[in-house]
């Protein structure tokens, strides 16, 4: 699988989504299958999202077997109802699907539900081309069935650079954009929560390293070498910066106060202005509020591993450069061994119930103003 050859959607490829608005976070969730093989780069639409319930140890999280393996989960739980609620709901799929199902009626329950499961995942196997989208979802004390359906993120890397911020930072002329666009990153790191490359316990920062050990062995080139020491010390100090609470607070003046005079100016008002509408609307809810890692959902193997958020978006050091083409290779051959990937997700129930702002309208948003932002640093050369 080749995963990605560039930075951010040039030409905006990617199939969007209409926005539909900050979406309740839906509890536990359980597949009808173990696993899923093959990355899904057509798909039908990293703080990890907290759910009601623990996603890992819920009682929904069985892998249908007859035998709960997490008998103790259930126990604060409306046996009663939860019960109810599963049969109904079975009777629903059943009829949709036109399935006959096992009758476990006279099995107690829980293990009713893990055998009735086990039935329904042979049973859709054969009935249903998209039976691995059918998810049990345990949610507001209400369980019911519903479909999986995933914002595209079109197998791209959005990766966000902090060398050209830097080298504005240090330009009389672009002062004033500088210190609008340094408001926008600020959020981008402190609000959305994007992971940063200068911090060990991201993606980036491991691919970097390694890339560091090969530049040492290899004997690289003295540019090499040169940016690879600018990446990690402009690195820091954009990292300090966007710590700073204060750029976020001044966010709203500098927009206010900005007066764009070149072409470059006027695009970084347009992407600032996309941020702080954003920023606005969902003032505290991060990029990764509607991620249910698969390592919690699924069966996954050691060797069977998932394309993680922070694997696909995270600030990183340039965007040009040997420096980056090396970056983008190494991650490229490492994310082509990957088996599935983390998108974001959300649950269209069976029933036609409603849950309120059940959409991708802020994963939207973002994921097109992280885009363009990008773009400014691809088109301009700082």
């Amino acid at each position: 699988m080749n995963y990605a050859n560039t930075v951010s959607r040039n030409g905006k490829a990617t199939k969007k989504r209409k926005p539909s608005s900050t979406a309740q976070t839906i509890g536990a969730v359980r597949t009808v299958d173990e696993k899923t093989k093959g990355c899904r780069g057509n798909t039908k639409g990293q703080t990890e999202v907290r759910t009601a319930c623990d996603v890992a140890n819920a009682f929904l999280g069985m892998r249908f077997s007859p035998r709960l393996q997490e008998h103790e989960t259930i126990q604060d739980c409306d046996r009663l109802k939860m019960d109810r609620d599963f049969k109904k709901s079975l009777s629903l799929i059943a009829k949709k699907f036109n399935l006959s199902l096992q009758d476990c009626g006279n099995i107690p329950f829980p293990y009713n539900i893990a055998e009735s499961m086990a039935d329904l995942k042979k049973q859709l196997k054969k009935a249903e081309t998209d039976w691995k989208e059918v998810r049990l979802i345990h949610h507001n004390n209400s369980t019911y069935f519903a479909k999986e359906d995933r914002y595209d993120t079109g197998m791209t890397l959005y990766y966000i650079p902090v060398i050209p911020l830097y080298n504005i930072l240090h330009n009389s002329a672009t002062e004033q954009a500088s210190q609008l666009l340094l408001s926008v990153y600020t959020y981008i790191y402190q609000i959305l929560g994007v992971p940063y490359y200068r911090t060990d316990d991201c993606y980036l920062y491991s691919m970097y390293e390694m890339l560091e050990n090969w530049m040492y062995d290899d004997s690289a080139e003295e540019e090499f070498i040169a940016d690879f020491n600018d990446a990690k010390r402009i690195g820091d100090f954009i990292k300090k910066i966007i710590s700073d609470p204060i750029n976020l607070h001044s966010y709203t003046n500098r927009l206010k106060t900005f007066v764009a005079k070149t072409d470059f100016d006027k695009k970084c008002m347009t992407v600032a202005k996309s941020f702080y509408k954003i920023f606005c609307a969902y003032p505290k809810v991060q990029i990764d509020r509607k991620f249910y890692p698969l390592r919690f959902r699924e069966r996954i193997d050691i060797d069977e591993r998932a394309v993680s958020l922070d694997n696909y978006v995270s600030f990183c050091a340039s965007i040009k450069g040997s420096l980056f083409e090396s970056l983008c290779q190494s991650v490229n051959d490492d994310l082509q061994e990957y088996f599935e990937i983390d998108e974001p997700t959300r649950f269209i129930p069976y029933d036609n119930r409603r849950i309120k702002e059940n959409n991708f309208d802020f994963e939207s948003k973002v994921f097109n103003a992280i885009d363009s932002l990008i773009q400014i640093w691809q088109e301009h050369q700082y």
